[in-house]
């Protein structure tokens, strides 16, 4: 039986975890070399096997039915340049790169494969400024499916407008796109972290746990 959302949309969950497997080798992420065709993990009726810690969302593209927060900006960044500032703070925002790799908690060894994206086939990436912090989002795109490959908003918080903000703006784009399924997901194990609840305003559902060779990937939130 094909897996589908509670909207009714039918999905292939190999194909998803395809679409990540290309988004982390985009990033140099430690990946298996080959795209996953069941070696690595197979897809059962109850989740894949062996299946890891990351937790995957699906959501239909229907358009997104939560306002977007008054008075944030949030801008689609076609290179690698800082930006202007929405409200008030610094007169710009550090880079796509900086912004995602600090948001995500990574090292500044990050900041080169996610300053890389922008502009690139495929990605679409955006940032924000607000509560006096940058925060950022970046999305990979093939076909009918769009993946929230990196939510890198830790540090404005999991609730705050900005968050909301670039959840708003992705989920519009894909619908705008033509996308049938929007992916994200969020780390099992990082309890309190607050990731899920911005999803769940967002219309995200808990679908099934990622394959194991997931985890050593980079977070996507």
């Amino acid at each position: 039986m094909t897996p589908s959302t509670k909207g009714g949309v039918e999905f292939n969950p190999a194909a998803v975890e395809l679409l990540e497997w290309k988004a982390q080798r985009a990033l140099g992420a430690p990946v298996p070399k080959a795209p996953p065709q069941g070696g690595d993990a197979e897809w059962r009726l109850a989740g894949f096997d062996p299946a890891g810690h990351w937790l995957r969302w699906l959501r239909d593209a229907h358009p997104p039915r939560f306002r977007a927060p008054g008075g944030v900006d949030v801008m689609l960044v076609s290179g690698d340049e800082s930006v202007p500032a929405a409200g008030p703070g610094p007169t710009s925002t550090p880079s796509f790169g900086a912004t995602a790799a600090f948001g995500l908690g990574l090292p500044a060894s990050t900041e080169g494969a996610f300053a890389a994206l922008p502009g690139t086939p495929g990605w679409r990436c955006y940032t924000t400024h607000a509560g006096g912090a940058p925060a950022a989002a970046a999305t990979y795109v093939d076909g009918p499916v769009v993946l929230l490959a990196a939510d890198a908003t830790a540090e404005v918080g999991r609730r705050s407008p900005a968050r909301m903000a670039l959840l708003h703006r992705v989920i519009a784009d894909a619908v705008e796109s033509g996308a049938r399924l929007i992916a994200a997901r969020t780390d099992e194990r990082a309890e309190g972290s607050g990731a899920a609840a911005g999803l769940l305003l967002a219309g995200f559902e808990k679908s099934y746990l990622c394959p194991a060779w997931v985890d050593a990937g980079l977070p996507a939130s």
